[in-house]
This record gives structure tokens, C-alpha cells and sequence, in this order.
């Protein structure tokens, strides 16, 4: 087993009481890490037409559930709820981290906003923003908040990764989802040329089709054939990039954004 020298760290995860954020919090409860679990408390209102996909959404039960199993398995983790649309709520998220266990080391934005339809026929300016507060402004936001005090205190080790998508350069039919990611990715390149003599690495995972249940079996099929490695992907699989991401042996890698996809949308 390689050690991943992230015992005892704070990870910080949002949108982490489900799909790849509950796979990355226990991936890293099994490396001794504390765990920060967010959630969001209420599914965010649309107007028709759209309809969000949620993706399993299970607010603070699901939460809860998570931080009862690493408990369980001697780790140490709590939840915090916050709605990410707010600006107020990311300085409040942290307070909490920090009472709970004096700092957070490592930070995972998972959280995302995905609206259907979402092509150009159907845009409307609240379906842009609301992508755009969730997915890039929330990011960015946390990440200020994270290096600020992480610079306050005098630290000297940080690690923040973030969530894009594979198709963040060309999202068809996904048009504001895959723009407010590509964003992140433009973000993470920028950010890790100011924070990196902080001792701070900024890296992006970019997923590629993985099922969190959201997957018809029909869709799985019409997608198989695009993966060279011949299955969809599963929360895990990210998971221990991220793992891998926050781990010493990538403390030399920042800025970058990498695809973990089975060779989809090379």
C-alpha cells in the first residue's frame, strides 16, 4: 500500500453525501483523514421547463448516514449544510470545518448544478446563472476562501481539487453545464501560478460517463462504445484520483486538469 501521508488532514468536500462526492469522502475516511461532509438541505427551485437532475439527491439523511458509516469505521467526520448559491454560506461552511477540526487542508469542489434541457433553443438567463453560481462562482468562491486563510494562518500545505467534465470543450446539449466546467478549468490554471509558493497545489478531475444512478441501462449502451476500456465509470474511479491529487506522492503536479474518463472524449 502506498501511503498517502494525508492522515489526520481536514478534507473538505462538497456535495458530498452522494455519488462521486460520497465515494471521495470515504475514500479519503480509509486514508485517516477527517472529513468534512457538505450537502445541500433543499433541492434548488426552477421554473419550468427546466427540470434538475439531481442525481441521487439525499440532503442531510444522506449525509448523516455517510458520517454514521466512517465514524463507524474509526474515522473522524461531520456535516454541514450549506446552500452554495449564497455567497454568505462558503465563510459559514468553513467556520464550521475549522470548530470542528481547527483547519481544512485539502479542498474538493464536487458540488454541481445540471439543468435539462440545456441547449440554446431552451436557454433563458436564470438557467445560466444558476449554473454559473453552483458550479464556477461557489468554486471560486471556496477556493478564495480556502487560500486566505489558509495565507492567515502561515500554512505551508494545501491541496484544492476540483470537478469538471470530459466534455467541458464541447457540450452539446449541455450547453451552460459544460461551460461554467470548462471555466473551472481555466480557473485552475490561473489560480495554481498565485498559490502555488503557498505550498498549494490546484488540479481538476474531468470525469467521463460514471454511474451515480443516473444511467439508463439503454444509455449505458449507447455510450460503450465511445470507452476504449469498455465499461462506464464509477464513483470510485474519481475518487482515488482525487485521493491520489491530495496525496504526496502529487506534490509536484498543479495546474492541471486530468481526464478520467476510459479513454472517452479524448
Amino acid at each position: 500500500m502506498i501511503d498517502a501521508k494525508i492522515k489526520n488532514k481536514t478534507a473538505l468536500i462538497t456535495g458530498a453525501n452522494t455519488g462521486i462526492g460520497k465515494a471521495t469522502a470515504l475514500a479519503f475516511a480509509a486514508q485517516g483523514s477527517n472529513v468534512v461532509i457538505h450537502y445541500l438541505g433543499r433541492k434548488l427551485e426552477v421554473e419550468e421547463p427546466f427540470q434538475p437532475e439531481y442525481y441521487g439527491f439525499s440532503g442531510k439523511e444522506g449525509a448523516a448516514e455517510l458520517a454514521g458509516q466512517i465514524k463507524t469505521n474509526g474515522a473522524k467526520a461531520i456535516i454541514a449544510e450549506a446552500n452554495l448559491c449564497l455567497p454568505e454560506a462558503i465563510p459559514a461552511l468553513f467556520d464550521v470545518a475549522e470548530k470542528a477540526f481547527g483547519r481544512v487542508d485539502i479542498l474538493v469542489n464536487n458540488a454541481a448544478h445540471c439543468e435539462l434541457p440545456d441547449n440554446i433553443f431552451s436557454a433563458t438567463a436564470s438557467n445560466i446563472e444558476r449554473h454559473f453560481a453552483v458550479n464556477t462562482r461557489a468554486t471560486v468562491l471556496l477556493i478564495s476562501e480556502f487560500v486566505n486563510r489558509h495565507k492567515i494562518r502561515g500554512g505551508t500545505w494545501g491541496r484544492i481539487i476540483n470537478l469538471s467534465t470530459d466534455a467541458a470543450q464541447a457540450f452539446a446539449t449541455q450547453i451552460s453545464y459544460g461551460a461554467s466546467k470548462a471555466a473551472i478549468e481555466a480557473y485552475t490554471r490561473s489560480i495554481s501560478w498565485e498559490v502555488g509558493h503557498l505550498g498549494i497545489t490546484v488540479n481538476t478531475v474531468a470525469p467521463g460517463p460514471v454511474q451515480t444512478g443516473w444511467m439508463s441501462a439503454e444509455l449505458v449502451e449507447k455510450v460503450l462504445p465511445d470507452i476504449p476500456i469498455g465499461r462506464v465509470g464509477t464513483p470510485e474511479d474519481i475518487a482515488d484520483v482525487i485521493v491520489f491529487l491530495a496525496s504526496d506522492q502529487a506534490r509536484w503536479l498543479t495546474g492541471q486538469v486530468i481526464k478520467v474518463s476510459g479513454g472517452h472524449n479524448l
